[in-house]
């Protein structure tokens, strides 16, 4: 133990004087970067590694949440969850159990990472009825019932969204773009526009060019392609980037996915 830890000593300072950079600067690096690992948007809730093939977390809060994360196999034969472990693929898993006061009985949170890698919660009523299917790999519901889902599955890029628990049904607060966020390059010479028509071109730039791509129209459902984004150049116009039904994201700006995968 104590040769490796002579050892472990030795590589760091060999690292330390490789890249020229002090102790200090070192350790305010690993702190900062533990912080951002560990970053929680909700504080007030729990926070669960459900799936470690896809990076995927559910978060809930405990007053009004039980979690059970049990494969459908594991359930009883009436519940509507329920499957038999010789007839499917891809097993789904009854997440949580959710109960708040703004409706009479439970729903039942369930999660599946589907045949070809696509997570997605829903949310159903005891009997078996589907309120809402959900794309992401980061699902968080509150005492109130607010849902708020993140991360790519199926969609372009990292979609943020909320939902709010209606009696019978989920639907999803709608905001007036979706934040895209992704500072990236252009793979091919792209042209911006003034507005969403795309009648009089604001600018147009090259192959390899600086862009942020800021926000999406929000006129998009689940397995659809988004087709127009706010761009920031790297001087600072702000345009909207039109894309036919012919072009696939992933070949025009580096970082955007086609068809959600």
């Amino acid at each position: 133990m104590v040769r490796n830890m002579k050892a472990s000593k030795k590589i760091i300072k060999h690292f330390l004087k490789f890249y020229k950079i002090s102790p200090f600067t070192l350790f305010l690096l690993i702190s900062f970067s533990a912080i951002g690992q560990s970053k929680s948007f909700f504080p007030a809730l729990t926070r669960a590694y459900i799936d470690t093939d896809f990076n995927v977390y559910f978060n809930y809060d405990k007053k009004v949440t039980r979690f059970l994360n049990k494969p459908c196999y594991d359930l009883p034969k009436n519940h509507p969850v329920y499957c038999d472990s010789t007839d499917i693929i891809e097993p789904w898993y009854l997440v949580a159990k959710f109960k708040s006061n703004l409706f009479k009985d439970s729903l039942d949170i369930v999660y599946t990472a589907g045949l070809s890698g696509d997570p997605s919660f829903s949310v159903s009523s005891i009997t078996g009825k589907i309120l809402t299917s959900i794309n992401c790999t980061d699902f968080y519901i509150n005492e109130l019932g607010t849902i708020y889902a993140s991360g790519h599955t199926n969609n372009m890029f990292n979609q943020r969204r909320k939902f709010e628990i209606k009696k019978d049904t989920v639907l999803e607060v709608k905001q007036p773009f979706y934040y895209v966020g992704l500072k990236s390059k252009t793979l091919v010479p792209i042209t911006l526009y003034k507005d969403k028509t795309g009648k009089d071109i604001l600018a147009q730039l090259p192959k390899n060019y600086n862009v942020e791509v800021i926000a999406s129209d929000n006129q998009i459902n689940d397995f659809e392609s988004c087709k127009l984004y706010l761009v920031k150049t790297e001087f600072g116009l702000l345009g909207w980037l039109r894309l036919s039904d012919y072009e696939r994201n992933d070949s025009v700006i580096e970082g955007l996915f086609y068809a959600g995968d």
